[in-house]
């Protein structure tokens, strides 16, 4: 089959074949924007399952994929992936600072509109997609969709490497270092004015206590004495009637009230524990925060009877929003309080270089070289996190024949278990079978993202920006994927292998990751009104999910037909 120009596949069958996974990927999607209405998928549920797709699911599917079906000659390909990645990072993020250009999107919304442009849904939206057109067999076959996810894991490393390894997620961070500031100096300004009241009544408080020493010469001694021990008899006598008053039940009562207040705070501050009442609670309250609405039955102390589920109840409450979400992620406070003791220091560092000029500079170097060190750190921390370890071996067994032949078949000798299989054959059954439920857990959690969505206030002018981020993303971008992906294949990059060219195009065609919504509840003020930037990336989610069931299938069916003359 020749790679360029038409092919034998008819046309409506490659249509139908790009069509075909978006109703999976959609009905999937569907499924999940209706739990989470139905607060069946809760935010707290949320995140406990991506915790799992991260810590587990994901790195058993990387796994099982790349050491199944990568090889040693496969080595240059990863190579042109991971170039492939980069350009598709950088090319994204140009695009978005032409759009801060042309459309004049918020000054807030900087570092958001940056994010936008450079991490799309890099996994799970194209591996439903080559899994699906691989079933058939019409396409591409079971084994070349199974490469396909490896390449697509590939992608997924590049992503993680420039966005947790080199820190490019603290993007979103500049736009509230504004806020923090303005902040900063209001509370300043209040201290400062604080101060001086405080000041200005000492000295007039002193004012008066100059003049009240001189009246008091003239007080008698006898007169002092006499105030005292009256006061002293009006004293004993207000202890004995308040005393006479209170009557031995009226303590008891007052002692059992106490009691009975105390327990009520501890069951309420107990977070795995429920007290039933007639009002339903709003779920901001069931589960403002992580682990709020563990408890599922409580036992109410004087009633001595089982209350019910409180999980049956947050059914009926109202849908969790992007409210619940910010309550959830956000750690506003603790970066603030970061932030503030890291100005700080810088001020007192400053101060001190600024009174001793002495070894300015090997305090700099030092103060270079601390950072640098920490950079590391952080960097081989998060090559220790489970997908960046789990590629990581995988790709060093798939890479040494030896190593690869304990557990998939291959031409290298070894002997075989007595199921006349690999020794290990029974690890990749367990990654595989684990792996396989993380495309569609993670295609809920991105359904039930999108069901909480929420655009409170939209900027003046702000469809301009939301309407070119979607063309950007959705439009411009695969166009540039095209004519790069041809000239890397005219260029003898790809060889004969069609799997790879797709792949890359397929990345090329993705809209933005939903992930930016933690990402920006994490810096989000919960006691806030104000979410502009949550709100910004809203619009821009719902827009490009809005037409992606139109722009990706359009995509598909154009390389497959024109670009790999199926």
């Amino acid at each position: 089959m020749s790679s360029e120009g038409g092919g034998s596949t008819p046309l409506g069958t490659i249509i139908y074949s790009a069509v075909k996974p978006i109703f999976k990927i959609y009905f999937i999607i569907a499924l999940g924007f209706l739990l989470a209405k139905r607060n069946i998928l809760t935010v707290t549920t949320c995140r406990d399952i991506s915790d799992c797709i991260v810590t587990a699911i994901m790195p058993c599917l990387i796994f099982n994929n790349v050491v199944t079906n990568l090889k040693s000659s496969d080595i240059k390909n990863l190579g042109v992936i991971f170039f492939t990645g980069t350009l598709l990072f950088i090319i994204g993020v140009g695009l978005s600072i032409l759009n801060k250009i042309l459309t004049k999107s918020p000054k807030r919304w900087l570092g958001g509109l940056l994010s936008v442009g450079l991490f799309p849904n890099i996994s799970d939206l194209p591996i439903a997609y080559l899994q699906t057109l691989s079933n058939g067999g019409e396409i591409f076959s079971q084994k070349d969709g199974d490469k396909g996810v490896a390449y697509v894991c590939i992608f997924l490393a590049a992503q993680v490497f420039y966005q947790f390894s080199l820190g490019l997620y603290r993007l979103i961070e500049w736009d509230f270092r504004e806020e923090l500031l303005k902040e900063e100096r209001e509370e300043e300004k209040n201290i400062e004015s604080h101060t001086n009241t405080i000041n200005n009544d000492s000295v007039q408080e002193q004012r008066d206590c100059n003049e009240d020493a001189i009246d008091d010469t003239s007080i008698t001694s006898s007169f002092s004495s006499n105030s005292i021990h009256k006061n002293n008899k009006e004293i004993s006598q207000t202890r004995r009637q308040s005393t006479s008053r209170l009557h031995p039940d009226d303590v008891n009562d007052q002692h059992n009230e106490f009691l009975r207040h105390y327990e009520l705070q501890a069951l309420q501050s107990n977070p795995r524990s429920t007290i039933s009442s007639g009002s339903e609670t709003s779920p901001s309250h069931v589960s403002s925060r992580r682990g709020s609405n563990q408890g599922s039955i409580s036992t109410n102390y004087y009633s001595l009877h089982l209350q019910p589920s409180i999980i049956s109840g947050l059914r009926r409450h109202k849908s969790e929003d992007i409210s619940d979400v910010i309550n959830e992620y956000s750690e506003y406070e603790e970066w603030k309080n970061q932030e503030i003791r890291r100005i700080a220091s810088n001020e007192t560092g400053a101060s001190t270089n600024l009174t001793v000029p002495t070894n300015n500079g090997h305090d700099e170097e030092r103060s270079k070289l601390a950072k640098l060190k920490m950079l590391s750190i952080e960097t081989l921390k998060n090559f220790a996190a489970p997908n960046s370890a789990s590629l990581i071996i995988s790709i060093a067994i798939a890479m040494a024949p030896p190593l690869k032949a304990l557990f998939v078949p291959s031409n290298f000798d070894i002997p075989d278990a007595p199921d006349s299989q690999p020794p290990l054959s029974f690890v990749m059954d367990i990654a595989s079978y684990i792996g396989a439920a993380s495309v569609p857990l993670g295609l809920l959690l991105l359904g039930a993202t999108i069901s909480r969505l929420q655009v409170k206030k939209m900027p003046k002018g702000f469809w301009k920006t939301a309407v070119a981020v979607t063309v950007s993303r959705l439009i411009i971008l695969p166009i540039i994927g095209v004519g790069l992906t041809t000239g890397f294949y005219k260029g003898g990059w790809y060889g004969d292998d069609k799997l790879i060219r797709f792949v890359s195009v397929l990345e090329f065609g993705l809209p933005s990751a939903t992930a930016l919504v933690y990402f920006t509840a994490f810096y989000t003020d919960p006691n806030s009104d104000d979410h502009l930037q949550m709100d910004c990336l809203a619009v821009c989610l719902i827009f490009q999910y809005a037409i992606l069931f139109i722009t990706l299938p359009f995509l598909v069916s154009f390389t497959l037909k024109v670009s790999l003359g199926f």
